[in-house]
């Protein structure tokens, strides 16, 4: 066993000797602290080592699948090694694992395995160990665009490694653990604004871009997560620290990315559920840093537990067979509750195919209204395809859902932004974003293509709708110009003007009136009156619409609209006629809006308006 630790210690040593030169270099230390500072990294191998997981025999390190390049790039640091469990199947829930090296490391994915993979391989999951690139090699965001892109490759490439990939947990220790809750608390996050600093946080290492990277467990083990309180938990550390070089720049200089790099600043009400475990005598890492993540969780509901470890330093006696196996535990247990959720609404709506509310696990942040029954559709019977914004740009389609699930049982896939509603109850959380519903487009073009994909070949992706409410609408506007939409559906909803956009509810996407020339597709306004606070701007948007076929229809009712009367009301029968008209060219349909006295005009309580090019 001696042995066996101080092979391990040589690997240690020849592993990280470059990367401690670069700590020299940064400090700028004299020729006799150089030597003191090699002499005392030596001396120190043998607590390292101790920090390793004993379980008997080291493990051997040797992966099912190693040096796999995530990024297309043949950069060390942009390697992985998968490890499958001895066990036979088809394939194997997935957790990645990020080592420690206060980010000054590009190559040490091995001793992570060492470290804390071993335990989670005997508990039945595949573990993936990446490399990243060091503070050196590039700064911040980079590290986290590694991540995310190692993500998105093992997803996109989970089939040929073996890999089920409808659970993804992610666990690392010190700066590992701070680049895993780094890719917790974002999911879903494209770019992040504080000040006026803006970082990518996406990024498109190794592309899959159409892939998520979303994980959906994590495991902090004594992780740097609040930069702002790094230093006696107080404030951040000098421009001498490894947090300066990850940032380029003095932490006490720059707090705005101070805040951008730290994961406690994105904790949000819907991300994946957290284990943290963090020791009470660790002097690298102060304990404070989970003590504060973990409140921020707590009160997220996203907190499993917070482990405090008696004694426990940064890895010694921190690492041990009790806090693995509550690591392992933790997983399995979060793995277990990953079905899909799913309701019948309404008893499925009144169309031909009823139709069922759920989640997809290909697609985050998204609800899909689509039939029960998809053996009616095939390549030559299609579903076409409606993608929705929510009122409030809501994170859940909690006020439309009645609305949706009728427009799918007349044969649609309904793609709405936002996280399913199993109940009434309104939506607390973050707003939602206008990429959410180009990631809807995407993901139904890219389930379209898939083989594996239940709407394999039975998706029409040249017959799509962009549509919203309110807010949704705006995002609609937004992204009016992608050259896959067929038609646009505005509802309750219109771009402000420069003299009423300081009525706009912040965060809102606020496109200028100009942004209406880059239409290129039959559209419609549904809209609630002159008693709708978006009247004025709808109209309006009307009015300046002539170069695509336009028409504007009017129930007076006010903002809220009649989505959430059964089956949607009155709203959900001018969208379905729309939507049958410009998605699957029914004639029948076309008449509720074409003529002179076209029937909708003759509908209790609508009034409208079309331009010169709706005959």
């Amino acid at each position: 066993m001696l042995y066996q630790k101080y092979d391990l210690c040589f690997f240690l040593i020849i592993n990280s000797l470059f990367d401690f030169y670069k700590i020299i270099k940064i400090y700028k230390v004299n020729i006799m602290k150089k030597f003191a500072f090699i002499l005392t990294c030596l001396l120190t191998c043998n607590m390292a080592v101790s920090a390793q997981p004993q379980w008997g025999n080291m493990p051997k390190t040797e992966p099912t699948y190693r040096n796999i390049n995530y990024a297309g790039d043949n950069i060390e640091a942009h390697n992985l090694d998968i490890y499958l469990p001895k066990t036979d199947k088809p394939a194997y829930k997935t957790i990645f694992i990020i080592y420690g090296s206060a980010w000054f490391s590009n190559n040490m994915k091995d001793m992570a395995f060492m470290s804390i993979g071993k335990p989670l391989v005997d508990a039945g999951f595949a573990v993936v160990s990446i490399n990243h690139r060091s503070s050196a090699d590039a700064k911040f965001p980079a590290q986290i665009h590694d991540v995310k892109g190692a993500i998105r490759f093992i997803r996109a490439n989970a089939q040929k490694y073996k890999l089920d990939t409808s659970f993804i947990g992610i666990t690392g220790f010190s700066s590992g653990g701070h680049l895993s809750s780094f890719a917790g608390v974002t999911n879903g996050v494209k770019n992040r604004t504080v000040g006026n600093t803006t970082i990518d946080v996406e990024g498109n290492v190794g592309g899959n871009l159409n892939v998520r990277s979303d994980v959906d467990a994590v495991v902090d083990w004594f992780g740097p997560v609040d930069m702002s309180r790094m230093e006696n938990c107080e404030m951040p550390k000098d421009e001498k620290s490894p947090e300066a070089a990850l940032i380029g720049c003095p932490p006490r200089e720059n707090p705005d990315l101070v805040t951008l790099v730290s994961p406690i600043s994105y904790v949000k009400e819907n991300g994946p559920k957290f284990l943290v475990i963090h020791g009470t005598a660790d002097n690298v890492v102060p304990q404070c840093q989970s003590v504060f993540f973990s409140d921020e969780l707590k009160k997220a509901g996203r907190l499993e537990q917070f482990v405090s470890v008696p004694e426990g330093q940064h890895g010694p006696v921190t690492f041990n067979e009790n806090t693995f196996k509550q690591m392992t535990d933790f997983f399995l247990n979060e793995s277990a509750k990953d079905t899909p959720k799913e309701r019948i609404v309404e008893d499925g709506g009144t169309g031909p195919y009823k139709s069922i509310m759920k989640e997809e696990p290909t697609i985050y942040a998204h609800t899909i209204f689509v039939p029960q029954d998809l053996n009616s559709f095939n390549q030559k019977h299609p579903l076409p395809v409606l993608v929705w914004g929510n009122g409030a740009c809501n994170n859940s389609p909690f006020e439309h859902y009645k609305f949706l699930n009728e427009i799918a049982s007349y044969g649609y896939i309904v793609v709405a932004t936002g996280f399913i509603p199993m109940d009434d109850k309104p939506y607390r959380g973050p707003m939602s974003t206008s990429q959410q519903q180009i990631e809807a487009i995407d993901w139904v073009c890219q389930q379209n293509e898939d083989p594996q994909s239940t709407y394999y070949q039975k998706l029409d992706v040249k017959n799509i709708c962009v549509a919203g409410m309110s807010c949704g609408g705006l995002q609609t506007l937004f992204n009016c110009a992608d050259s896959r939409i067929k038609t646009l559906m505005i509802c309750n909803s219109g771009l402000f003007n420069q003299m009423n956009a300081h009525q706009a509810v912040g965060g809102m996407p606020m496109p200028p009136k100009s942004k209406l020339n880059e239409i290129h597709s039959p559209i419609i306004y549904i809209l609630g009156g002159k008693s709708d606070i978006a009247y004025e701007n709808g109209m309006d948007d009307f009015h300046r619409i002539n170069h695509v076929p336009a028409f504007a229809a009017n129930f007076p009712v006010g903002h809220g609209g009649t989505y959430a009367q059964p089956h949607g009301g009155e709203f959900s029968v001018v969208a379905l006629a729309w939507l049958n008209w410009q998605l699957k060219g029914d004639k029948d349909a076309a008449k509720m809006f074409k003529g002179k006295n076209c029937q909708l005009s003759k509908r209790e309580g609508w009034t409208v308006e079309k331009n010169k090019k709706i005959k």
